[in-house]
């Protein structure tokens, strides 16, 4: 185990899990710049410890809900307002019928996403044999009636 990562584990069995931004880029498979801009949009809050930035176990949670949020075409907007939600967690049922609402929204577009995703692959599809059927056919390369 190298040295780092065997440093990286010994602090997070001594507590609460912290990561650098090294470390949580690489969990995620993204940048440190990545992270720097979440950062800057208010999304994450890592602690600061002189220039070092320190993620807490909470900011590796929020970041998993805003590449999940990303992954399903959420704007970042609509991802910060699911984020407060989470944060609130204070049961309030028109907040949390707010956020029900979105996920349902969300899901719909990407069901009519699919949907036309799908019939543009059957019409793909019916063009592509069309077109195999084409070069089946005996060819006539000088266009003078006389087929090879």
């Amino acid at each position: 185990m190298k040295s780092a990562a065997r440093k990286a584990a010994a602090r997070r069995s001594e507590g609460p899990a912290i990561f650098t931004i090294a470390e949580l880029a690489d969990a995620f498979g993204i940048t440190h710049r990545t992270l720097r801009f979440y950062e800057d949009k208010g999304m994450l809050r890592p602690r600061r410890m002189g220039n070092r930035r320190l993620y807490s176990n909470r900011d590796r949670l929020r970041l998993r809900i805003i590449l999940d949020g990303k992954q399903v075409g959420l704007t970042l907007r609509e991802i910060q307002e699911y984020l407060d939600t989470y944060d609130l967690r204070d049961g309030s049922y028109d907040h949390l019928r707010r956020a029900l609402d979105k996920v349902h929204h969300q899901r719909h577009l990407l069901q009519q996403r699919r949907a036309a995703i799908e019939k543009s692959l059957s019409e793909l599809a019916r063009v592509e044999k069309i077109i195999e059927g084409m070069l089946a056919e005996p060819q006539d390369p000088d266009g003078r009636g006389d087929i090879i």
